[in-house]
């Protein structure tokens, strides 16, 4: 596959058009794939400097794009979550009006019992947190952080801390990691009892 250069907001527009049309002609997994893959590759060179467009392309994407993240096959998944990594190490602080879209489905996935897309799903989640710094995510956080599935106790516990260690906490988001010590310390995990701290 060729690389995909975005050199102008019109360029970015038709690498959308062309995804667009796979999603609504019914394409298979296979092509699904390949027309995520070029995004990723538009994001990767240069599609992220026109924030606006890319922003705009992706939130009418985003329900065949999560569909992408949750599905069964592993490819067609991987290949969204690292869409979405892409997305918001080009985009940055950018990448917030995209936090509500995707970021509790990549929570959800991490209640999932294969391992392979957990961690997928649990990289993705802490490139997030990293690259947009946004405080934002400490309430997608917390609401997962007395979920049944464990592993997602423990990312979203875990990403909490990353939050904090990222972006300085201000006085109005105090009660949501007040709520999270005091949740995970009474964890009937360990590890989970452990990130708490």
């Amino acid at each position: 596959m060729s690389i995909r250069n975005s050199s102008s907001p019109a360029s970015l527009k038709a690498e959308f058009e062309v995804v667009r049309r796979l999603q609504q002609k019914g394409a298979s997994w296979d092509q699904l794939e390949q027309g995520i893959v070029r995004l990723t590759a538009c994001s990767n060179n240069g599609g992220c400097a026109f924030e606006k467009e890319m922003v705009a392309g992706i939130r009418s994407l985003s329900t065949p794009l999560n569909n992408a993240i949750n599905s069964e096959r592993s490819r067609l998944s991987a290949a969204a979550i690292e869409f979405i990594s892409s997305l918001s190490a080009g985009l940055g602080p950018a990448f917030e009006p995209l936090i509500s879209l995707f970021f509790p489905t990549l929570l959800r996935l991490c209640a999932r019992t294969n391992t392979v897309f957990t961690r997928r799903a649990k990289a993705c989640i802490f490139n997030v947190i990293e690259n947009t710094q946004s405080p934002s995510l400490l309430s997608y956080l917390t609401e997962y952080v007395n979920h049944k599935s464990t592993p997602l106790r423990l990312v979203a516990a875990k990403g909490v801390l990353a939050c904090l260690n990222v972006k300085p906490l201000n006085d109005t988001r105090a009660h949501l990691i007040e709520e999270v010590i005091k949740s995970t310390s009474q964890d009937a995990r360990a590890d989970v009892r452990k990130a708490g701290e």
